[in-house]
């Protein structure tokens, strides 16, 4: 598209000037895009890890066996949480 309008000598438009089909499905991708980029700056959790150091702190030992159980138990159901205010947060569901 970009290609398209430059050999047509356009090189600034608007969108809503030349298409209207399927605008919304790109308006909601981008807006997607972005906010996965943003997720990715901002999170950056493993969960296994979160796990190890928190058996270390402890100093619970567990089988391999206990260990799947709780991780399939409680760490797979973590929850997003959002306040009225826009603040996230993960919960454990137990």
């Amino acid at each position: 598209m970009k290609h398209a309008l430059s050999e047509s000598g356009i090189f600034y438009c608007y969108i809503d000037d030349f298409f209207s089909g399927n605008s919304d499905e790109i308006r909601m991708s981008a807006l997607f895009k972005e906010m996965y980029q943003y997720l990715d700056h901002a999170i950056h959790l493993n969960v296994n890890d979160m796990f190890a150091e928190a058996l270390q702190a402890t100093r619970i030992t567990m089988t391999d066996a206990e260990k799947r159980q709780f991780y399939d138990r409680y760490i797979r159901s973590l929850r997003l949480n959002i306040d009225p205010e826009g603040n996230a947060s993960i919960d454990f569901k137990h």
